[in-house]
């Protein structure tokens, strides 16, 4: 059981790293088509982003890597890492749309 639980988790993980760093591509290339106001803020923003995917990575290596006893709690470190990148991207993605629009 264990052992699937954790090709799941693996399986699920690399689907929201692959779909979060396009959705970080998409939102660059808005920031790079739009005005200047505002853009400086707009690419600290990617860089925050950014780090926030390096996170999420790193957390996913480290569960990736842990022994089934260490497993859970490095789980639902990778898991709360992939909440907060989402999160963060749901609302600059929001954000960008309303100054867009």
């Amino acid at each position: 059981m264990s052992r699937r639980n954790r090709h799941a988790f693996d399986t699920l993980s690399r689907d929201l790293v692959v779909r979060a760093t396009d959705r970080m591509e998409t939102l660059r290339s808005l920031v790079e088509r739009s005005d200047s106001d505002g853009r400086e803020a707009w690419e600290r923003t990617l860089d925050h982003l950014r780090g926030l995917n390096n996170r999420a990575i790193a957390r996913i290596e480290a569960a990736h890597l842990a022994d089934d006893d260490a497993w859970p709690f490095a789980r639902s470190r990778a898991d709360q890492a992939m909440m907060d990148l989402m999160h963060a991207l749901d609302e600059f993605d929001g954000r960008l749309r309303l100054l867009a629009a």
